[in-house]
Order: C-alpha cells, then structure tokens, then sequence
C-alpha cells in the first residue's frame, strides 16, 4: 500500500509539472499501455502512470471549465447564488459565486467576485442574487520568488474573477437558508464580532474558529511568519486531529458510564464514531476547505480502523489517507500545506519507532525533530523558515491546540444555546491569547528569528533531503552525522550577480502599475514600488520583497519613487519597513519618510554602470504626471530609460533639454502607453530597440493604448507588456544584451493564462 501511494502521487506530481495540456490523443494512448503494464511485472510504472492520467483527467476538467475569452470585459446578468462567507476590507467585500447557467452560453462553476461601493445591504453567505458582472479570465502577477495565483485558483477550481458592476437591477432574490453551512458560519463570525469588537485578537479567534481570516492584521501575519506559528491559524491536520482525539475521548467516556451501552457496542466504536463527527463538526466551521478536507479524509481512515476493530500498521493507515486524497483531488499536490502535513505525520512515525523512552521529554524531543524535518520543505516553499519557531511552537502549540480551540468549540455550540456562557468562553479564549501574544511578538523581533535562502536549483534538493532523514535516523544508524553535509548546498548555493560595468533590469509584473529593479555588482536600484491594494495586500512586501529575497539582495541602496500616484508609490513605506534603505529620492518627498527631491543634474556611477536622473528640473511646475523622476541608465553596450507618468507635454520638454540624451536600447513606456504619452516626435528621439509596458491584465485605463502600440510598432521596436510576459528581465552583459527572460512563458504550467496583448487589441473598439 506505501509503494501504490507513493507511486500514485508521484505520477500526480510529475504530470503537474508541464507548461502545457497534452492532446487528448496522449490519454488514449497511455490508458491503454498503463493496463497493459500491469500484466507484465511492472506495476508500480503502471500506477505512476496511472496516477498521472488521473490528473490529466482532473486538470482537463478544471481547465475546461474556465471563462472563454469571448466572454470577458463584457457586463453579464446572472443568477446564482453566494457560496463563500463574504469578506469585507477597504471599501469592498469578496466572495465567492456559483452562477445557474445560462441556455445560450456556458460559464465556470465557480467565480472570484470583488463588490466595490455602494456596497450591498449585509450579503450573506446561502443567498441567491440576480447581479450584473464583468468577468476576466483567471489572471494573476507573474513574478520570480511570489505567489502562484493562478496556481492557487486552479486549486480551488475557480474558473474566472471579475466585479459587481453597479446596476438598480441587482437584487436579492432568495434570502439565505438556515441550514446552509457558510450562512451558519457567517452568523457564528457576526456572534463573535459582537462579543469581541474591541479585541486585538478578534481575527484570530474567528480564524481559529471558522477559518476566517480576513480580520487578522498584516502586522499579525508578520508575528506569525517570524515566529514560524501561522500553520496555527489553518484549520487542517493539527487542530482537526485534535478535535477528532477531544470527540473520541469524551464519546468513549461517556458510552462506557453505562455498562448497557457496552453490549451495543464497544466503547471504542463509540469513540470513533464520536470523534468523526466531532472533526466533521470542525471542518464544517471551516467551510470544508480543501486543507479540512484532507485533514477529514485522514482522519476518518483512522475511526474506521477504530470502529471495525482491527491492527493495522500506522505507516498504512498515512499511506491509504494519502491515496485517497490524492485520488480524491490529484491537484492537491500543488499545496504546500499537502506536503507538510504529510512530512509532519511521517516524520512522528519515523522518529519515534523504538525511541525517546523519556516521556518527560518526548514531546519537547519529538515537536523539535519535526522543525527540523519540514525546515526544507519551508525553505523550498517560502524560501525562508523560523529560527526560533521550535520555541514558538513549543508553547504556543499546546497553548492553541489545548486550550484555545476546545475553548471556543464549545464556545460555538454554546453561542447558540446559552449564549452568556458562550460569550464567557470567548472572552477566555481572548484572555489566553493576549498571555500568548506578547511572547510570540517578542520572539519575532529578535534579531535572529528568521533565516533566508536564495532559490536553489533543484538538483540541490536530493542531497539536503538524504540528508535530512540521515540526521533523523536514529542515534545507531551508521555515519549519522554526515547527513550534515547534505545541507552544504544551503549555504554554498549563492544567485550570481553582474559583473563589473554589467547591469541587470528587470520590470516587474505588479498589475497596473510600476516596479522596476536594477542590480549592479554591489548596488541596487527600485524604481517605483507598485500599487497598496489594501492595508493586508500591497506589491512592496508581496512582489518586490520576495523577488529580492530571491536574489539574496538584503537592502536597496535607492529607492526612486518617480510620483505620488498609488500605483508608481503604494508599496514604497511598506517595503521600507521590511528592508533597509539607504536613500529615497521622489518629486513627491513630502509623501515619505526622510526622502529628498529627485532633480536632473543628480548623476552617479555604480560599479562601472552609470545613473543620470533627466527630470524634472528643480523649478518646473505642472501635473504630478508631468514632474515624474525619469532616470536613465548607461553602460557601454546600451541603456535603459524610465519615464514614469510623463505626458507629452513633460516629453517635449525632455526632447528640448535633452535631445540626443534621450536616445536609449530600452524603453519603459511614459503613462503606461497611455494616449496622452508617447508621442511621435518622443518615439523618435529615444528609438529604443526595445519597449516595455507596466500595465494590469484587462485594466479599466484600457492600457496600453492600441494607436500607441501602432507607433511604436512603426519603429520596428520589440514590445513586451507585463499583462502578456509577467516580470521581464534584461542583462546589459559586457558584450551583448541578453535574450529577454520572460517570466509568464519561462514559468508556464497547465495552468498559466496566457493572454495576446501586443499582437492583438485587449479590449473591444466601441
């Protein structure tokens, strides 16, 4: 059963590592040939194939059921009804839609809705509405280092995202039903927001409670990341577990008070029985999402064995909870709460067969070796783990899993009956937290809470994981101790950087708006930080940060924030709070701490590559647009221009003061292509090989502009956009500019949207 568990999800695995859907033809044509296997000795290939044709057929399934692009950017009325508790931040709530379908077309099972303001009258979790929508494919930033978001939508089979266009035709039709599992869970989080306003952990109650977590603060998530606590806030394998384990105990107790119970049936039975629903119950509150759902699988293959009476080997119990859940949804593979889940299970096994006879110290022993086990999946994953995490969680993890979650179990059950006993528990739970709290923060702001990797290439991967398990063999495995030269990739492994006069560029994907970052041999350069979409979500910490880590870059040495409009300065003072940097410089310095105003005539040589800020000059005046910082960037072998939000008045004035300056191999477009930039006359004075355009995926500017792609085209420039490449990466090497590495194509998976810009009109002509 191992071997056959193994040998499927590896077949799961490989398969979700192509760019692109195979022909059908492919399915056909290994079916049979995996059967065949079979009959010839050789099943474990059969079942790896298998296993992958069973991801082919899942991922096909997925895949057909996302948005065709005929059908986006287009209002559409439908009806459905809301299938996710909504959550709400900064002037607009999200959530989740399943709409009926239409006669005459087809549309995704499941869509991602934004509603921005007037927002709804209290829409609620069950109910149906008739809403006017307009839909976009399943599109996310595409960037080195960050979040798969359309991996994540995949996941989840959401077929296309999209808003709530404002209509005096939407409306509620159906109220929600009470026995609607999110509607209970909406009302549950409305209960405890009632009884806990004020607190400062009230996000993560309702997280630990229910599953949501929209109420936790940035700040809080830092605390949790930092301190290697946040797998405490998903309601999967620990927390479920555990509720399974309180439920079994306490049925088995109380069916064994009475002896005639016993002759029904054995207290053990009852116990198991006791305990699935008790995880049911859980998973439930958790709105049976995709990680409480594998928790509910594994545990409901350990009550079975329970209540059927029979040994079976624990190996064998993991291994069946494997299969099933993998066959259940072969694209849980993508998780990484999948795989640490099972690594945390299947290190216990392995550690403590035949070992740690201390009771006294086997759960400190135990919880520390399982740190260390998932430490490379955390560093494969996030690229970074917690130093101090198995502290944290040593009293942390009793603390939540022992305290605080029974506490407010039974606090959700009594809400509803005794509701001042269960507004008593709450409070409680609230008081055992802010006891927490303080130590987790304090652990965070250590200096060394934290260590960071650089993206190791997989090859490196073997010899750290054989040497991982050589180190959790136990003490009489022969040669244990050399394991720790399989971690040596960890700290030999460092990213190359230019050389001396080389420069590397690199605009990245950060929707509409615009982020940029040039790394010389010692120095590196932000210009422009992205858009702050929310206090919870900004392209400093989510796009620019991890894209650094990535390159073992620890500080910036300028940050240029070319004005104040949102999406060019919205991730500056958060990213600033992250890493250190050594100097600011903005035509808006007012809007930023301890920043001084850009001004042509600023000019300074790094490493051989030479930086010369063009605009504006100090006394000009005019649109926020037009006194955007241009810089330009200067090596032997060729330059890059960034232009920020100029407009052409800002471009004649460049032409005047600048003339032949202006000409440059590499253009990042003024305004984002916008009709007001980019004029003729400007196009011909910088003549740039090639032209790059910052701009979101379908975005409401209708940018880039289609006569302005026609000018640049007519200059035979090569046009890239971030919507169509994702981040886009040149290296000015000391004899040639490099092929451009773009990161949407270099990065495909079955998965990955991929959109025509430059080649074809993104949006209709009305």
């Amino acid at each position: 059963m191992i071997k056959t568990a193994i040998s499927f999800t590896l077949g799961c695995v490989l398969f979700l590592q192509l760019s692109t859907l195979p022909s059908s033809q492919w399915f056909w044509a290994l079916l049979p040939t995996c059967i065949l296997l079979v009959f010839i000795k050789t099943r474990l290939l059969a079942i790896v194939i298998f296993g992958a044709l069973w991801t082919f057929f899942h991922a096909s399934l997925i895949i057909d059921d996302q948005l065709s692009s005929n059908m986006e950017g287009k209002d559409i009325a439908l009806k459905g009804t809301v299938i996710s508790v909504p959550s709400y931040s900064d002037q607009r709530l999200q959530f989740e839609f399943r709409p009926d379908q239409p006669d005459n077309y087809s549309l995704p099972k499941k869509l991602r809705l934004n509603w921005y303001r007037p927002l709804p009258d209290n829409l609620k979790a069950g109910e149906q509405w008739l809403l006017t929508v307009r839909l976009k494919h399943a599109h996310g930033m595409m960037n080195p280092g960050t979040f798969d978001y359309e991996g994540w939508l995949f996941q989840q089979r959401v077929g296309a995202t999209g808003y709530v266009r404002p209509n005096p035709t939407n409306k509620r039709l159906i109220s929600s039903p009470a026995y609607s599992i999110n509607a209970i869970r909406q009302s549950l989080m409305v209960a405890i927001e009632s009884h806990l306003a004020d607190s400062p952990y009230l996000g993560l109650i309702q997280g630990l409670t229910a599953g949501i977590r929209y109420n936790i603060s940035q700040q809080q998530w830092h605390v949790l990341r930092l301190s290697g606590t946040s797998h405490l806030l998903a309601i999967s394998g620990l927390h479920i577990g555990l509720a399974a384990a309180l439920g079994f105990f306490c049925s088995r107790w109380l069916w064994a008070r009475r002896s005639n119970n016993l002759l029904l049936l054995p207290s053990s039975s009852a116990g198991a029985i006791g305990g699935f629903i008790t995880a049911l119950f859980y998973a439930g509150l958790a709105g049976f999402s995709i990680p409480s759902q594998r928790a509910l699988i594994m545990v409901a293959t350990v009550m079975f064995t329970l209540l059927i009476r029979r040994s079976v080997c624990t190996s064998h119990i993991l291994a069946v909870s494997l299969l099933l859940i993998v066959v259940l949804d072969p694209v849980a593979v993508l998780s990484a709460g999948f795989w640490l889940s099972f690594s945390a299970v299947a290190i216990i096994l392995f550690i403590t067969q035949n070992r740690l006879p201390s009771p006294r110290w086997q759960w400190a022993k135990v919880h520390s070796l399982i740190a260390f086990g998932i430490t490379p999946l955390l560093l494969l994953f996030f690229m970074q783990t917690s130093l101090i995490a198995p502290i944290a969680n040593f009293i942390a993890v009793p603390v939540i899993s022992l305290l605080v979650v029974p506490v407010l179990l039974v606090a959700s059950l009594l809400l509803w009956l005794i509701e001042p006993v269960g507004a008593l528990l709450l409070q409680l739970a609230d008081l055992i937290l802010s006891k927490l709290w303080p130590f987790l923060d304090y652990l965070a702001t250590l200096p060394f809470s934290h260590w960071s990797s650089t993206h190791i290439p997989i090859l490196y991967w073997l010899p750290i994981i054989v040497g991982t398990i050589a180190l959790l063999s136990p003490t009489r495995f022969p040669a244990k101790w050399l394991g720790i030269l399989g971690f040596m990739p960890l700290f030999l492994s460092s990213p190359s950087k230019p050389d001396q006069g080389e420069f590397w560029f690199t605009l990245l994907d950060v929707g509409q708006g615009l982020a940029a970052v040039v790394q010389t041999q010692h120095h590196v350069l932000i210009f422009d930080t992205g858009p702050k979409f929310s206090d919870n979500f900004n392209t400093g910490t989510a796009i620019i940060q991890p894209f650094l880590q990535q390159r073992s870059i620890q500080d910036i040495d300028i940050l240029v924030v070319s004005h104040g409009d949102n999406d060019h300065s919205g991730g500056a003072i958060p990213l600033g709070n992250v890493i250190p940097v050594t100097q600011i410089l903005s035509s808006t310095p007012q809007l930023l701490p301890n920043a001084k105003h850009c001004h042509a005539g600023q000019s300074w040589q790094w490493d051989g590559v030479t930086f010369t800020m063009l605009h504006p000059e100090i006394n000009d005046h005019g649109s926020e647009n037009n006194l955007s910082c241009v810089l330009k960037i200067s090596t032997a072998i060729g330059s890059v221009l960034l232009s920020g939000d100029i407009e052409s008045e800002a471009e004649q004035l460049l032409m005047n003061r600048s003339g032949k300056n202006l000409k440059s191999t590499l253009l990042v477009v003024p305004h984002h292509g916008s009709k007001t930039s980019s004029s003729r006359a400007f196009i011909n004075a910088t003549l740039a090989e090639l032209v790059l355009f910052p701009v979101g995926y379908r975005n409401r500017y209708h940018f880039p502009a289609s006569t302005v792609i026609e000018r640049y085209q007519k200059y035979n420039s090569t046009l890239f956009t971030t919507a169509e490449h994702g981040a886009i990466e040149f290296k000015f090497n000391l004899h040639a500019i490099s092929s451009p590495i773009t990161w949407r194509q270099h990065a495909q998976r079955i998965w990955t949207h991929q959109p025509l810009i430059t080649s074809s009109p993104q949006y209709p002509e009305n």
